[in-house]
Order: structure tokens, then C-alpha cells, then sequence
């Protein structure tokens, strides 16, 4: 029997063994709601992201490992000598979980041997598939060569400022993976294109007429729910044209009257909220979502209300964000490459009132793309139709040659432990390697699978996330112990 042969039947029987650890671990973290908050004193992305990283914190320090800690943003734990070779970069912190969950996302369930929760894939089980991969190296292969490090955020869902702040007084491992992405390997990633956008109007009164649009919370997500407050119009042609834009775009809308005693004595229409309910998905893959709020602002668009500046402003919304337009056709900055693909974009969040409307979308960039391509054309755009930016961020693109020695023995352990063919793949989304020179992405979902990442019942397998501590290990043997 070959030593490698040797090697991985022990990695298989230790995760035989503390496989239930592992899950419970996940469980714990699962349960907290490290959506980014208010900052506060010692929590810089509010309270819950700061439980997450301190409870992370606790369990590497129960296992023996020393724990640094990083402006309360960032923690570190190594093994080995110094200083490390390799790095594994992960983060605690989560999205919102928006609607449509069939059980509590704050809550781990076990169906089917799956494991569904905010933050089982997208970061919390790799996170804890990477600390599980640390322990199982501590106990069967101890004796490393070189130092391998974990580095856990709570920043990488709203703009990475963890890591930026993070790389400005430390430097990584000159091989580092995020397990924050897809298999077999992400070695190319799609620049960001991120512009905030708004108008400002006097208060107009005239019937019917729209009192306000709330659509998403993040540009990096596709929203799957809208809703939008309407006065004067009658229930029953709103009715009637909810049906006819649920038959066109799939989504389900819904009325409800807000009728008050003011309404009732003056024998007004009601007041009336219309809400939008679609699906969601990670904004650098639009099309496996339904927009909520571009279908929502085209129903409004339709709706004969009176003329105001606010109803322009959702006519102008339509037209530059039309439903289904996922690659910025209507704003004029459609493109593409045959390196990093085409180009995309999610309109994914929107506040309009009676006074101002401001806006925010998502476009993942291909390499082709530069600063008058985007910002220029972008604000030429929007200007003429009356808005103004008043915030941009632009990220070029991001590529570790395939031909790296830490690329190539990833790719080995993908096909050793999945049967597969293992493969570089080039993605929209940006991962937390994105400015860390020679990073890549290895998993954990499977290339072209959903797991509902950035949506409701987000899912891993049990078998999937096992096996992803297992590769995790074998790298850090692979890379450390030689």
C-alpha cells in the first residue's frame, strides 16, 4: 500500500470520527445572525458578526491553537513553522435571509442529507471545514514543514473592507484559497463595477400617485422581494394588472388595501400596498434569480398615474432596467471577452420617496472593461436621465496562472477525492482572494450546481462538505509537510 494511499485512509477515518463535531460546531455558528449591523465598540460590523468571530475565536482556542485578532474584524489562527506557506481565507459574517425559507435560517436542519441555514455554504460550513481540516492535520500529520494559517473575516458580504484593511499591515501566504466559490478551481474573477445613484424632487400631490418603492438590501443580491405604497387608484384594475405581470414574468404579486377612517368618511380610494415576490441569487449570476424590484418598477411603469417627477423617475427606472435585462443592454455598457465572458448586472437595491429616489446596481466586469467603458458611459446614461452618481467602486479583474505548483496540486487532490477531472474556471463573482496575489477559489459547490447561495433554504450536502474538509487537509499536507 502506497504512503499516499496510507495518508488518506487516515484523514478518511479521523472525519469518521469527529465528523459529528464538526456539524455541531457549524450548528453553533449557524445560529448566530451575523448579518453586518450597527457599529459598535469592539464591533466594527455590529454586534452578531463580532459573536460570530469571538465564538470561532473559542473554538480554535479550546482546541489549543493561539488566536490573533485583527482590529475586531479578522482572526487568525496557524500551525507550523513560521512564517506560513499557506493560507486558507474564509469568512463568519452572512447575507440577509430574506423570504421564502422553508425552515428557520438561523436555525441548522438536517433534511435529506442535506443542511440547510444562512451561511452553510456561503461561509460558515467551509469555514468549519477548514478548522476541522487544521485539526485533523495537528492529529495525523503534526510534524509540518512549513506553516499553514487560517484567516476568518466578518466584512466579505458588504464590500471586503476586512480584508482590505487586513492586507494594508499584514501580508499572506504566498498560497492562499478561499473556500468561497466553486470546484474545481477559480483561478480568473470578473472585475466590480458598483456605482450609487440618485434624484432629489418637491413633493407633488396629484392622484393617483406613487408614495414610495422599497426594493433589496444589497446590490450583490438578486432581490426577491418588493413592495411599493400606491394612493388613488382603484383596487380592482391594480388587481387585474398584477395577474397580467405575473403571467409575463413569473413572479407573484400581491394588494393589500390600507384603508383608514379618513378614507372611509371622504369616500376615497384606498391607500394600497403592492408587493413583489421573485428569487433570489448571487448578483454575478442574475439569471438564476427573478428580480422582484425591476418587475415591480415595470408594473408601476404601467400604471397611469398621475404626471410627476417621481412617476418619471420610475418610467426612466423601467427603461434602464428593463425585467430580464441582465447585462446592462439598456445603460449602454454590454460587453464582453473571450478570457472572463460577458459582462452582468443587478439592479439590487432602491429607496424612493415622495422626495428623492437613490439606487444602487452590481455589474461584474470583464477584463476588457476600463474606466471609460463603466463610470464614463454609466454616468453619461444615467445623467441624461436624470440622475447623478454620487458614489462608484471599480475592481479590476483578478488571474493566478493555471500553471502555479499550489494550482496544479489542487487540481490532483479535486480529482483524487471527487473521481473528476479537475479544471481552472474564470467567474463573475469576487472572492475574497480577489487582491491577494496568487489566490484562487477551491469550492465548495460543485460547478453549475445551486445551492441557493444568497437565497432562501441555502444548502450543502453532509457528504459534500465532508469531503471538502478532507481536500482541505490533503492540501495542507500537500503543500506543509513536504
Amino acid at each position: 500500500m502506497s504512503n499516499r494511499v496510507q495518508q488518506q485512509r487516515k484523514i478518511d477515518a479521523w472525519f469518521n470520527k469527529h465528523s459529528g463535531e464538526m456539524l455541531d460546531d457549524l450548528a453553533k455558528l449557524i445560529a448566530i445572525n451575523s448579518v453586518r449591523g450597527k457599529a459598535e465598540d469592539s464591533a466594527p460590523y455590529g454586534t452578531e458578526s463580532r459573536k460570530a468571530l469571538a465564538l470561532a475565536q473559542a473554538m480554535l482556542n479550546e482546541r489549543g491553537f493561539g488566536v490573533n485578532l485583527f482590529e475586531d474584524k479578522m482572526i487568525t489562527a496557524e500551525f507550523g513553522p513560521n512564517p506560513p506557506l499557506m493560507g486558507i481565507l474564509a469568512h463568519l459574517d452572512v447575507v440577509a435571509p430574506g423570504e421564502g425559507w422553508d425552515s428557520n435560517p438561523f436555525e441548522m436542519t438536517i433534511k435529506n442529507g442535506n443542511i440547510y441555514g444562512r451561511g452553510v455554504m456561503d461561509n460558515k460550513g467551509p469555514s468549519v471545514a477548514a478548522m476541522y481540516a487544521l485539526y485533523c492535520v495537528c492529529d495525523i500529520c503534526p510534524a509540518l514543514k512549513h506553516g499553514v494559517q487560517l484567516i476568518f473575516g466578518s466584512g466579505e458580504e458588504t464590500g471586503f473592507d476586512d480584508i482590505t484593511e487586513y492586507l494594508k499591515k499584514n501580508t499572506p501566504p504566498p498560497n492562499v484559497f478561499t473556500p468561497d466559490a466553486e470546484y474545481p478551481i477559480v483561478n480568473i474573477e470578473k472585475g466590480r463595477f458598483m456605482p450609487v445613484f440618485g434624484a432629489k424632487w418637491d413633493k407633488e400631490t396629484a392622484l393617483p400617485r406613487v408614495i414610495s418603492v422599497t426594493g433589496g438590501n444589497t446590490p450583490n443580491t438578486v432581490p426577491n422581494y418588493s413592495e411599493a405604497v400606491i394612493e388613488g387608484f382603484p383596487l380592482e384594475k391594480l388587481n387585474k394588472l398584477c395577474r397580467d405581470f405575473s403571467r409575463k414574468t413569473g413572479l407573484t404579486f400581491k394588494v393589500e388595501a390600507l384603508e383608514s377612517s379618513e378614507t372611509r368618511q371622504e369616500n376615497r380610494l384606498p391607500v394600497l400596498k403592492l408587493t413583489a415576490e421573485g428569487t433570489s441569487a448571487h448578483a454575478s449570476l442574475p439569471e438564476r434569480g427573478n428580480n422582484a424590484q425591476t418587475a415591480l418598477i415595470e408594473l408601476l411603469a404601467a400604471i397611469p398615474f398621475a404626471d410627476s417627477e417621481s412617476f418619471r423617475c420610475i418610467k426612466r427606472l423601467s427603461k434602464l432596467f428593463p425585467h430580464g435585462d441582465y447585462c446592462g443592454t439598456a445603460l449602454g455598457i454590454d460587453m464582453h471577452d473571450e478570457k472572463t465572458g460577458r459582462i452582468t448586472v443587478n439592479f439590487g437595491v432602491m429607496r424612493l420617496t415622495e422626495y428623492e429616489f437613490s439606487g444602487n446596481f452590481d455589474s461584474r466586469t470583464p477584463a476588457c472593461a476600463d474606466e471609460i467603458d463603466l463610470l464614463e458611459v454609466t454616468k453619461t446614461t444615467l445623467e441624461n436621465n436624470g440622475f447623478n452618481i454620487t458614489y462608484h467602486e471599480i475592481t479590476g479583474c483578478h488571474h493566478t496562472p493555471e500553471e502555479t505548483e499550489f494550482v496544479q496540486k489542487l487540481l490532483n487532490i479535486y480529482k483524487e477525492y471527487t473521481g473528476q477531472q479537475g479544471k481552472c474556471l474564470a467567474i463573475g463573482g469576487l472572492t475574497y482572494v480577489h487582491d491577494i496575489p496568487g489566490g484562487v477559489a477551491f469550492g465548495c459547490v460543485e460547478h453549475g450546481e445551486d445551492n441557493k447561495v444568497h437565497g432562501a433554504n441555502e444548502f450543502i450536502s453532509i457528504n459534500q462538505l465532508i469531503n471538502s474538509a478532507k481536500m482541505f487537509t490533503q492540501a495542507i499536507i500537500d503543500m506543509c509537510a513536504g
